[in-house]
């Protein structure tokens, strides 16, 4: 937990010349919290952060964000789903917080999610990142190229009302017909070519998906 103690300025901390030759991974930044306002400044932080700490890391060092609320029962079922994904799309650990004897049904399908797990498992181990330029806006997009060329995307909404998510192809260097798998739902939605939508995405939640181009 040490890097957590030198401050919140990520791009003077020393991961390149100290951190990363004695850890497998550290903690970043403060303790999480069970409950919403917690989990969404962790997010909030590693969005801004992204591109400064995606550098380190990657196979064998790794920045942690903290422990999974999920079936701990202080957060919702949406919101549960946006840390599973946005931690599988920064690659950190999943490590759980939770009462096992007290988790229900939809936290340990979150959980024991495959598709989920291989995004966060993912061999080539490159961090992903927010493309949205600021925390304070209340649709998001984070991205994390993988190991078989394909893109895994959270659409994020931050808000409070649900809205529709659209995911523009160019801006991961997609083109070309892109087969659209949904995480959660652990299907093909279809293929589709220079955007898609994510549609109706509740508030606090995100549709989990990744692109692979056909």
């Amino acid at each position: 937990s040490w890097p957590a103690y030198i401050g919140s300025n990520e791009s003077v901390k020393p991961f390149g010349e100290m951190i990363m030759d004695g850890c497998n991974l550290w903690r970043n930044w403060d303790d999480i919290q069970c409950d919403w306002d917690s989990l969404s400044s962790i997010i909030d932080y590693w969005g801004n952060w992204g591109s400064v700490l995606a550098p380190y890391a990657g196979p064998g060092h790794w920045h942690d964000m903290d422990m999974l609320l999920i079936g701990a029962n202080c957060v919702t079922e949406a919101e549960e789903r946006t840390q599973m994904a946005i931690w599988s799309i920064s690659a950190s650990p999943l490590i759980m917080g939770n009462d096992l004897r007290k988790v229900g049904d939809v936290s340990k399908a979150i959980l024991l999610n495959k598709d989920a797990i291989a995004v966060n498992q993912d061999p080539l181990g490159q961090m992903g990142i927010r493309l949205t330029e600021s925390a304070d806006e209340p649709l998001q997009l984070w991205a994390r190229t993988l190991s078989d060329g394909s893109i895994a995307v959270a659409a994020y909404n931050k808000g409070d009302d649900a809205a529709d998510i659209s995911i523009d192809f160019s801006e991961l260097n997609l083109f070309g017909d892109i087969a659209v798998y949904c995480i959660w739902d652990q299907k093909t939605v279809g293929s589709f070519s220079g955007s898609f939508v994510a549609e109706s995405v509740g508030s606090h939640d995100t549709r989990f998906l990744r692109l692979t181009p056909q």
